[in-house]
């Protein structure tokens, strides 16, 4: 549940950083934006934790 909390407040922080960026007026830009950032930041926690090594 936390990893859904933050990437949620992740997409909200890029869509409201970019709608400012952009300064068109519509969603469309930024709401691209914030997904693909949110899908390559899910896509590198999947990988981060499925490439777990121990010493043991």
């Amino acid at each position: 549940m936390d990893r859904i909390r933050n990437y949620l407040m992740t997409f909200v922080g890029n869509l409201v950083v970019t709608y400012f960026i952009f300064e068109e007026g519509t969603l469309a830009k930024p709401m691209m934006f914030a997904t693909l950032m949110m899908l390559l930041i899910m896509l590198i926690d999947y990988v981060k934790s499925r490439n777990t090594y121990s010493l043991e």
